[in-house]
C-alpha cells in the first residue's frame, strides 16, 4: 500500500507526531514490558536495534552497550538528542543494504521493533541471516510485528490492514522467514501491548551454544 500525500499516515515520518501517537495509544508501557519481560538485556550486554526509529527501545535498556540503526535521518536526530548523552549510538544505514561496519562486530541480543512487516521477504530473510551470522554464541535475535490471525478482534484487525507496513503476515509467515537462518526459534501473540485493540507477534530466535562455551560473565547452562 503506497500512502497518498493526503493519506493522514504520512504525519508519522514526523518524529514528533510519530512519538506523541505512540504515547496515546500506550506504546511506551509496551515497550516497557516488552523490554522487561521478553528482551531481558543484562547490563553490559552489546544490543543492537535494527529499524529504531527514534530510539523508543533505547530508554528500557539501561546498562546495555546499545547501537540503534535506522535509515531516517530525521527519526535519528531525535534519537540523538535524546539519548546520545547516555553512551547510545545511532546510525543511518539501509537494511536493505550491506551495512559493513556492523558485520566487523557481534553482538548478545539484536531487536526488530516493527521492522519485518514493513520489508518483503527477501529483504525480512535478510535480517534473520544478519542476526544469524552477527550474534555471538548463545545470543538472541528478537522481532517484534503487527500480526493477522483467525481469533482477531475485528476492531485489531481493521487496525492491523490500516498500518502502514505493505507486508504485515500471520504468525506462521513470520516463522517460515525466521527458519530460513535459525533453528531455535519461539512465537508468542500478544494483544495487550497497546491501550486499544491491536495483535502482535513475538519472535525470539536463539543462536546455540558450542559444546564446551560460555558466555563472558555468565556460567555454562545459564538461561540466556
Amino acid at each position: 500500500m503506497t500512502l497518498t500525500a493526503c493519506d493522514p499516515r504520512r504525519t508519522l515520518k514526523m518524529p514528533r507526531m510519530y512519538t506523541s501517537f505512540m504515547a496515546v495509544i500506550g506504546a511506551d508501557a509496551g515497550m516497557r514490558r516488552f523490554a522487561r519481560d521478553i528482551l531481558r538485556a543484562r547490563p553490559g550486554d552489546r544490543v543492537l536495534d535494527l529499524g529504531c526509529g527514534p530510539g523508543r527501545l533505547c530508554a528500557h535498556l539501561p546498562g546495555a552497550e546499545y547501537t540503534g540503526v535506522d535509515i531516517d535521518e530525521a527519526y535519528l536526530a531525535q534519537a540523538r538528542s535524546r539519548y546520545a548523552a547516555s553512551g547510545a549510538r545511532f546510525e543511518h544505514w539501509d537494511l536493505s543494504g550491506d551495512c559493513p561496519p556492523l558485520r566487523a562486530q557481534t553482538f548478545d541480543l539484536i531487536v526488530a521493533c516493527g521492522l519485518l512487516h514493513h520489508l518483503p521477504d527477501p529483504q525480512a530473510r535478510g535480517v534473520f541471516r544478519f542476526g544469524g551470522e552477527r550474534l555471538r554464541p548463545g545470543g538472541r535475535l528478537v522481532t517484534l510485528d503487527c500480526v493477522i490471525g483467525q481469533r482477531q478482534h475485528p476492531l485489531s484487525r481493521l487496525l492491523v490492514s490500516l498500518d502502514r507496513g505493505r507486508f504485515v503476515r500471520a504468525k506462521q509467515g513470520y516463522l517460515d522467514l525466521a527458519r530460513g537462518a535459525f533453528e531455535e526459534v519461539e512465537a508468542s501473540i500478544h494483544h495487550d501491548l497497546l491501550r486499544i485493540p491491536y495483535s502482535h507477534v513475538v519472535l525470539v530466535c536463539a543462536k546455540p551454544i558450542a559444546s564446551g562455551h560460555s558466555r563472558a560473565g555468565h556460567t555454562a547452562g545459564e538461561e540466556s
